[in-house]
């Protein structure tokens, strides 16, 4: 059974690239463009890894996690937040992420971190 993934980026331009390639590699991808649509997609459905952008309008990524983390486990859900390529490095420090990519990216970057996340 393929691992399944919720992608949040609030940009659909911007996610198409990665999550297509993420379903090429054989993961099960689910997308979402908000943060409020980010936790009924996780109350909805069980899911390996979270992978989302930190910077959200609205309950921004960083609450999604806050709100995540209170309800499952690190060892439950793993986590890959995208960052700007400077800043929010200290908010790093108050919620528990698995891994961190920094924008820009390249896809190679992407899918060697879901692999070690949550394997092929």
């Amino acid at each position: 059974m393929a691992k399944r993934i919720l992608f949040v980026d609030d940009r659909p331009e911007v996610a198409h690239q990665p999550v297509a390639r993420l379903r090429l590699e054989g993961y099960a991808v689910d997308e979402a463009t908000s943060g409020a649509d980010a936790m009924a997609a996780l109350e909805d459905r069980s899911y390996d890894l979270l992978v989302f952008d930190a910077d959200l309008p609205g309950s921004d990524g960083w609450d999604v996690l806050k709100w995540l983390r209170a309800r499952h486990s690190p060892a439950d859900l793993k986590v890959l937040v995208f960052m700007a390529g400077k800043g929010e490095t200290g908010k790093l420090q108050l919620v528990e992420v698995d891994a961190e990519l920094r924008r820009p990216f390249r896809m190679e970057e992407l899918v060697s971190k879901v692999r070690e996340l949550v394997g092929a």
